[in-house]
């Protein structure tokens, strides 16, 4: 897994890019706690380029969107693989989590009114 970040419009975009599974949370949740200490309150994980998830990973949205709200602000997940999705769907997380077909949607929802 590798853990790129990058900003649009002053906020925050995870790529997350291959396999996330238990041995990679660590590194997602040092990038994400990262965006909160820097003071950023929204943040968008891009997984168009995750390539594989588990158990692990639906649990590590559960605790980012928990921390996100907890910090005042919100978790958007972009491009989703269909996998992902019917995942999501699956365990009606769709309905807990924001969810934007590409990376400038979801910013697009986060900024500031």
């Amino acid at each position: 897994m590798k853990v790129t970040r990058g900003d649009t419009d002053g906020i925050p975009v995870l790529k997350l890019d291959g396999e996330f599974d238990s041995f990679e949370t660590d590194l997602v949740r040092e990038a994400f706690e990262a965006c909160l200490q820097a003071g950023s309150r929204d943040v968008v994980l891009d997984l168009g380029a995750m390539t594989f998830a588990n158990s692990t990973t639906i649990a590590y949205f559960i605790t980012a969107q928990k921390r996100a709200t907890a910090s005042g602000g919100r978790l958007v997940l972009a491009r989703p693989r269909d996998f992902i999705v019917k995942t999501l769907a699956t365990l009606g997380l769709d309905q807990v989590f924001s969810i934007s077909e590409t990376v400038e949607a979801a910013v697009n929802e986060l900024r500031p009114a």
